[in-house]
């Protein structure tokens, strides 16, 4: 595979991982907090971690830090997207 193809996969698996585990988390436990910060904290190594790969594999600086740029949006993304999902089961389980 090429890098290209690698960059997005691992976009969409730090995207979407943690998503679904957050929500799993959040029907298993009903703890808002509990489930949002542990999501985060996954959220944040996963984009790190696909961060520093993208890092050194990249020897263009622009296609470096567009590249970053869009991991950096997607985690702040998910984290916003998470917290109303989140919010929006925990109001659904307790009504």
């Amino acid at each position: 595979m090429s890098n290209a193809v690698l960059y997005w996969l691992f976009l969409g698996i730090s995207f979407v991982l943690p998503f679904v585990i957050g929500v799993w988390l959040m029907r298993k436990t009903n703890r808002l907090g509990f489930s949002f910060w542990i999501t985060t904290a996954l959220n944040i190594v996963m984009t790190l971690a696909a961060a520093f790969w993208w890092k050194s594999v990249t020897e263009d600086p622009f296609r470096m830090m567009f590249g970053m740029a869009f991991y950096g949006v997607s985690a702040v993304n998910l984290m916003v997207i998470e917290f109303f999902a989140l919010f929006s089961i925990r109001k659904k389980m307790n009504s």
